[in-house]
Protein backbone atom coordinates (compact mmCIF):
# COMPACT_ATOMS: atom_id res chain seq x y z
CA UNK A 1 0.00 0.00 0.00
CA UNK A 2 2.61 2.25 1.01
CA UNK A 3 4.22 1.99 -2.09
CA UNK A 4 1.05 2.63 -4.37
CA UNK A 5 1.02 6.44 -2.42
CA UNK A 6 4.79 6.95 -3.23
CA UNK A 7 3.87 6.07 -7.16
CA UNK A 8 0.68 8.28 -7.22
CA UNK A 9 2.23 11.20 -5.86
CA UNK A 10 5.61 10.63 -7.83
CA UNK A 11 3.41 10.54 -10.96
CA UNK A 12 3.12 13.65 -13.16
CA UNK A 13 1.14 12.63 -16.25
CA UNK A 14 -2.05 14.80 -14.47
CA UNK A 15 -0.25 18.12 -14.34
CA UNK A 16 -0.73 18.06 -18.45
CA UNK A 17 -4.20 18.74 -17.64
CA UNK A 18 -3.78 21.26 -15.17
CA UNK A 19 -2.27 23.07 -17.53
CA UNK A 20 -4.98 22.59 -20.14
CA UNK A 21 -7.57 23.58 -17.63
CA UNK A 22 -5.99 26.90 -16.84
CA UNK A 23 -5.10 28.07 -20.23
CA UNK A 24 -8.29 27.01 -21.41
CA UNK A 25 -10.07 28.92 -18.17
CA UNK A 26 -7.61 31.97 -19.47
CA UNK A 27 -8.78 31.84 -22.81
CA UNK A 28 -12.53 32.12 -21.77
CA UNK A 29 -11.70 34.79 -19.69
CA UNK A 30 -10.07 36.90 -22.21
CA UNK A 31 -12.88 36.23 -24.53
CA UNK A 32 -15.81 36.76 -21.76
CA UNK A 33 -13.70 40.47 -20.90
CA UNK A 34 -13.46 41.31 -24.59
CA UNK A 35 -17.48 40.48 -25.17
CA UNK A 36 -18.57 42.52 -21.46
CA UNK A 37 -16.77 45.12 -23.46
CA UNK A 38 -17.75 45.01 -26.75
CA UNK A 39 -21.46 45.14 -26.08
CA UNK A 40 -21.24 47.26 -22.64
CA UNK A 41 -20.39 50.47 -24.96
CA UNK A 42 -18.38 49.34 -27.72
CA UNK A 43 -21.42 48.02 -30.43
CA UNK A 44 -23.65 51.32 -29.42
CA UNK A 45 -20.81 53.36 -30.54
CA UNK A 46 -19.48 51.92 -33.51
CA UNK A 47 -23.43 51.68 -34.85
CA UNK A 48 -23.75 55.19 -33.82
CA UNK A 49 -20.33 55.92 -35.54
CA UNK A 50 -21.24 54.19 -38.54
CA UNK A 51 -24.36 55.51 -38.74
CA UNK A 52 -23.53 59.42 -38.90
CA UNK A 53 -20.87 58.14 -41.78
CA UNK A 54 -23.05 56.58 -43.74
CA UNK A 55 -25.46 59.49 -43.58
CA UNK A 56 -23.06 62.42 -44.23
CA UNK A 57 -21.42 59.83 -47.90
CA UNK A 58 -25.13 59.89 -48.61
CA UNK A 59 -25.69 63.22 -48.89
CA UNK A 60 -26.43 64.77 -52.42
CA UNK A 61 -26.16 61.40 -53.86
CA UNK A 62 -29.08 60.56 -56.92
CA UNK A 63 -29.62 57.28 -57.12
CA UNK A 64 -31.89 58.00 -59.91
CA UNK A 65 -34.66 55.16 -61.07
CA UNK A 66 -33.99 51.64 -61.90
CA UNK A 67 -35.11 50.66 -65.63
CA UNK A 68 -35.56 47.30 -66.98
CA UNK A 69 -32.06 47.88 -69.54
CA UNK A 70 -33.07 44.21 -70.81
CA UNK A 71 -34.00 45.33 -74.93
Amino acid sequence: MHRIILNFIADDAGAITIDWVALTAGILLLGIMVVYAIFNNGVSTLVSSVNSTLESAGAGVNIGTLENQNP
